[in-house]
């Protein structure tokens, strides 16, 4: 087999692996955000929703989960009725106590400045980690190293979220290996 029809292989490997990885992320997403309403509604408290759901490039698409009763995103959401600009690393949400919210968070802790001081701040709203629904990029998917603004991979365990930072390093090796397969992909020419 020549090394440019390789290369292709590979390359179209990535490319069908990263998009499993983003239509798990959705499936992952309704299903978490579906279990957060029906908590919040069992317990009688507000659903907070941390990430405005249009934010990311394919959300805009197709939504994979609501506003809930208020929405907080570092920007706003402009879709949402009850939303709050708001960054949530530099102190309490106004107006949600301590231990009153079900809160649900899709895919922001890896791109915040401070993703331990917004742990504390979700941790506070929820209680409790039964009231709190994370959705994470997954640390080893492409996503989490070349996604613009990724500073972060985290790893959702039992009781916490493990946080390693995504290094300069790491993203040049990502997308050199990606230019370098791309490169080999296109070349029409193998020596013989």
């Amino acid at each position: 087999m020549r090394l440019h029809n390789l290369a292709r292989l590979l390359l179209g490997g990535v490319v069908i692996a990263e998009g499993s990885l983003a239509l798990r992320r959705f499936e992952v997403r309704r299903r978490r955000y579906e279990a957060a309403v029906g908590r919040a509604s069992e317990l009688g408290r507000p659903l907070v929703v941390v990430g405005d759901p249009d934010a990311g490039a394919h959300t805009r698409l197709l939504r994979a989960y609501g506003c809930g009763d208020l929405c907080v995103d570092l920007r706003g959401c402009p879709r949402c009725e009850v939303m709050q600009a708001v960054d949530l690393t530099k102190g309490t949400l106004e107006g949600v106590a301590n231990d009153s919210a079900v809160v649900y968070v899709s895919c922001v802790l890896e791109y915040v400045v401070d993703p331990e001081a917004m742990l504390r701040e979700l941790y506070r709203m929820a209680g409790s980690p039964e009231n709190l629904f994370l959705v994470l990029v997954e640390p080893y998917s492409l996503t989490a190293a070349l996604y613009p603004g990724a500073r972060w991979t985290c790893v959702d365990r039992e009781e916490d979220v493990a946080l390693y930072p995504v290094t300069l390093p790491r993203k040049i090796a990502t997308a050199g290996g990606l230019a370098g397969l791309l490169a080999l992909a296109l070349c029409s020419r193998t020596q013989r």
